[in-house]
């Protein structure tokens, strides 16, 4: 049995909710209008993404965010709210990526989308937001987290190599054998089964699953990386996921800051309105984020730590 309870207000919705378990939708956040948003393409090499571009007050660095949805669903308007938090409290430009999504497109396009992006926001920051940053940094959710992190281990080492990099509830391994994938397997909204279904929407062989652009944990190059934050959920498959990132991580010599919330489900995000545990986790999240992307770039300045 879990060691902690689920927050009664995620379970009070959990619990009334006649959605499915196995692929439930995320409400849509709805967009406010707002003259410091927009939405622009990203013009790769043949193809364009749609993206949205967040003004922020300070022009240091720009920070691409990929959402959620288990690389199935989501889009610029379902991940708008985490988006605008992010700008809001690192001050920084936040660009969104809507990246091409399984089953119509698999693995690795959704990867190939994150790298490409990444490098195409370095390259384009001055024309997109006014701006003569030159340090770009990767936040993600979920699958999100996952292309974030894929996108800066490609980059690792290249000029447009993320300076730092946010990771929310990240899909890092896609081991079936991890204890938290039998320990929540059902009643926390996100189910074992339905991660298992996105994998198989989006990884067309099996053997991709043990590629290191579908499970990061796998890379042999985790030490290239930047300093990260990495929130995760108590209540969720997918905790030891995070779990096991953060050890290979620290074990690579990569700064970690932490933070494991023990009574919130996967996709936290969304109970933001209604939950003040889910509330506190981003504004935390986000705060450790700009307070990384405010530090001098010495050695003792991300302690390896748990957040508290």
């Amino acid at each position: 049995m879990p060691a902690h309870s689920l927050d009664p207000r995620i379970a009070e919705v959990l619990g009334n909710s006649e959605v499915g378990p196995d692929v439930r939708a995320s409400s849509p956040d709805r967009p406010v209008p707002d003259a410091t948003v927009r939405d622009a393409v990203a013009h790769l090499e043949g193809r364009s993404l749609p993206i949205r571009l967040y003004q922020g007050p300070r022009d240091d660095c720009v920070i691409v965010f990929f959402h959620g949805g288990g690389f199935v669903k989501g889009d610029l308007d379902s991940h708008d709210g985490q988006a605008r938090m992010l700008r809001e409290v690192t001050e920084r430009p936040v660009v969104s990526v809507r990246y091409r999504l399984a089953p119509e497109h698999r693995f690795p396009s959704a990867h190939e989308d994150a790298v490409e992006a990444v490098r195409w926001v370095h390259e384009n920051a001055g024309a997109l937001f006014t701006t003569s940053a030159t340090r770009i940094a990767v936040a993600g959710s979920s699958a999100g987290a996952n292309l974030a992190l894929g996108a800066a281990l490609a980059l690792a080492s290249s000029p447009s190599a993320p300076v730092a990099q946010l990771l929310a509830c990240p899909f890092a391994s896609g081991d079936p054998a991890l204890p938290s994938r039998s320990e929540f397997a059902d009643g926390y909204g996100l189910t074992s089964r339905a991660v298992e279904w996105f994998i198989g929407a989006y990884v067309a062989d099996p053997a991709q699953r043990q590629d290191p652009r579908f499970a990061p944990v796998l890379s042999e190059d985790l030490a290239l990386l930047p300093p990260t934050v990495l929130f995760s959920a108590g209540l969720d498959p997918l905790r030891d996921d995070a779990r096991v990132l953060s050890e290979r991580l620290r074990a690579s010599g990569v700064r970690v800051l932490a933070s494991e919330e023990p009574t919130l489900p996967h996709g936290y995000f969304k109970y933001a309105g209604i939950s003040e545990a889910a509330n506190d986790a981003l504004i935390r999240m986000n705060t450790a984020f700009r307070d990384m992307l405010d530090a001098p770039r010495t050695d003792a300045s991300y302690p390896e730590r748990e957040l508290k």
